[in-house]
């Protein structure tokens, strides 16, 4: 069957080892997904494999040997349709089980059927496994799936399962589009002659050649230099299908399997997650708090400790709000789903969904932690654009993007936003971008945090500028939110803002009489000669160190005014140079730099400096080798 879907689904073999996943896959397409040498020689696939049955549909093989669960798990992760086979001669198997309940933890959207090898039994017998098959599905994703006995070696019931994929495909729904690039990595390669190659599926937005993509958890730029889908190159890779990927700029061992490509700058690798998780009843035993477990995320096995926050300990069957703490970063999104297996012995005993991607550290029984998880549970809409606001830290988010990360209309976006204004809990950047009060009151801590330390490490410095308090935020800020928060600290009186120059509010400066009396004596050394003044290395060679220390004091004081970098001036002497000179050139109309510095008493290596001020200040221009007075 060739008819075309209009659009590409991802199709998930699941079911026990040896059961004959493999071989219906190769008489469906003809491909033998068991690539690797090691695979040949044991009979069995150890690794993902892939395939494609038409031009819409990817087939991803997985293995089913018990080692190989963590395997399985990344390969079903993002797929849309699920075909879990049991064997006619074995019937249901312990790995059969397992995989149909990770099948529903992930809560893969459909599936279907397919009992193997039924050339090896009695028609009877299949009737017995069809009925067994109907119990174990009872309740999960796969109720009401077609079963569909077939068997790829004498290729009987292999077209109408070919037909009832197609059927089952074209009644997945569509993938909802965030419309931000997301790719969750399974395999790595190297092709000769182009380097780094990786393939995923896509989960939302679109890449093209020469876009540039984010490595995570890495936080790493590189360049796309080619995206190709079932083997050859497309213009654009876009959501549901599954591409392969050629980056520049990376060696293949700098990558592995679950880390994630995606538009750079939207998602942040987080240390740990909420989330709502649910311990199977087959579990053979309870979960109990800060038990450590393999969670698998996206296409990444992570290990981690699972921190109960509403009751002590999870009975088989139980489920709740749990925060999960990863031994190292991991990349997701709000209602991603995860499987937990149990440290050892490892088996699936569990799983969930993400609520938040971004949290702050929660203790068990915390009430308004645990209010704001029931709220984000039950999907408040409010709270969940609230919580897209607090995962983007100091990037304020503009209405666009939230409405299509959110997937919800521009409308119905504004109201909770202005709801959330109402409330105090989001704020605007400008007059389309948004951000949450409680980052920017995070914002406002740090920036004074930062202010307050660099005056404590610079005891004589009465400003700080804006460059430096800038460069001292570990985490980028938005320009435009910096200014802003700025503004807000300065109208509450924690800051003092003039320009370029920040200050606590109310910050002075106490000299100790030892450099009350060094100041003295600096000052009076430029006020002995004011035109003629001492240079300003000299002096420090001289005074000793401390000098440079009220130098720079005096010239944030407004007392010396530094026109060149060793060069400085009092501002008595400034003034008195203002003074003389605009006399000078009233009663003369025009004179050169030789006659004004013969007027001033000085030396041209004053004189210069001097009248290049006094032409910045507006006091004078120059025509040529002539100075006269401004608009005179």
């Amino acid at each position: 069957m060739t008819e075309r879907l209009g659009r590409h689904i991802v199709l998930g073999m699941a079911g026990h080892i040896d059961h004959g996943k493999t071989e219906i896959v190769k008489a469906l397409t003809g491909t033998d997904t068991d690539r690797l040498k090691e695979e040949k020689e044991r009979g069995m696939t150890t690794d993902l494999g892939f395939a494609f049955l038409g031009d819409d549909i990817t087939i991803i093989d997985v293995p089913g040997h018990e080692k190989f669960v963590k395997t399985m798990v990344a390969g079903v992760n993002t797929v849309d349709l699920a075909l879990l086979v049991v064997a006619a001669d074995d019937g249901i198997m312990p790995q059969t089980a397992e995989h149909l309940e990770i099948l529903n933890l992930l809560q893969v959207p459909s599936g279907l059927i397919a009992i193997s090898k039924i050339d090896l039994v009695e028609s009877g017998w299949v009737d017995i496994v069809i009925e067994d098959i109907q119990k174990l599905v009872k309740g999960t994703a796969l109720e009401g799936g077609s079963i569909l006995p077939v068997s790829p070696i004498t290729g009987e019931g292999m077209d109408e399962l070919k037909e009832a994929i197609f059927l089952a495909a074209k009644n997945v729904q569509d993938r909802r589009d965030k419309g931000v690039f997301r790719l969750p990595i399974d395999r790595v390669f190297t092709i000769k002659g182009f380097g780094t190659v990786i393939a995923g599926t896509v989960l939302s937005g679109k890449i093209t050649p020469e876009d540039t993509a984010e490595l995570l958890p890495q936080e790493k730029s590189l360049r796309v230099r080619g995206v190709q889908v079932h083997g050859k190159s497309v213009n654009e890779g876009t959501v549901g299908f599954r591409v392969a990927i050629n980056l520049m700029g990376i060696e293949k061992e700098k990558i592995e399997r679950g880390n994630v490509l995606a538009e750079p700058g939207f998602y942040r690798p987080t240390s740990m997650i909420d989330s709502r998780f649910t311990l199977l009843s087959s579990c053979p035993k309870e979960l109990r708090n800060r038990t450590r477990v393999h969670v698998h995320i996206g296409t990444s096995e992570v290990t981690a400790r699972m921190i109960l926050l509403d009751k002590k300990s999870y009975l088989p069957g139980d489920g709740g709000f749990v925060q999960i703490h990863f031994e190292k970063p991991v990349v997701g999104d709000m209602g991603d789903r995860f499987v937990v297996r149990s440290y050892s012995p490892v088996r699936t005993i569990g799983g969930g969904f993400i609520l938040d991607v971004h949290p702050i550290k929660h203790k068990p029984f915390q009430s308004d932690a645990l209010e704001k998880l029931k709220k984000l549970f039950k999907g408040d809409p409010t709270l969940i654009v609230q919580e897209h606001l607090n995962t983007s830290r100091f990037t304020p988010l503009t209405e666009d993007d939230l409405a299509r990360s959110l997937g919800i209309t521009k409308e119905k976006l504004l109201a909770r936003l202005t709801e959330l204004e109402e409330r105090s809990d989001a704020i605007r950047i400008g007059k389309k971008r948004w951000m949450s009060k409680e980052n920017q009151d995070i914002l406002k801590r740090k920036i004074t945090s930062q202010v307050d330390l660099f005056f404590r490490q610079n005891p004589l410095r009465l400003n700080m500028s804006a460059a430096e308090l800038r460069s001292r935020m570990r985490q980028p800020v938005d320009r435009n939110l910096f200014e802003t928060t700025l503004d807000d600290l300065q109208k509450e009186n924690k800051l003092e803002v003039n320009g370029n120059q920040i200050r606590l509010s109310g910050h002075t400066i106490k000299l100790t009489p030892e450099l009350e009396s060094l100041k003295r004596e600096i000052e009076n050394r430029f006020q002995a000669d004011p035109i003629n003044p001492p240079v300003k290395n000299k002096l420090i060679s001289q005074m000793g160190k401390d000098a440079e220390q009220i130098l720079s004091y005096m010239i944030e004081a407004g007392d010396l005014i530094l026109l060149e970098e060793n060069l400085l001036f009092h501002r008595l002497a400034i003034g008195l140079a203002k003074q003389k000179v605009e006399e000078f050139l009233r009663n003369k109309g025009e004179a050169t730099v030789s006659e004004i510095k013969q007027h001033l008493g000085t030396t041209r290596k004053y004189a210069v400096p001097l009248l290049v001020y006094l032409d910045t200040i507006g006091l004078t221009e120059r025509d040529g080798d002539m100075r006269r007075l401004k608009g005179v």
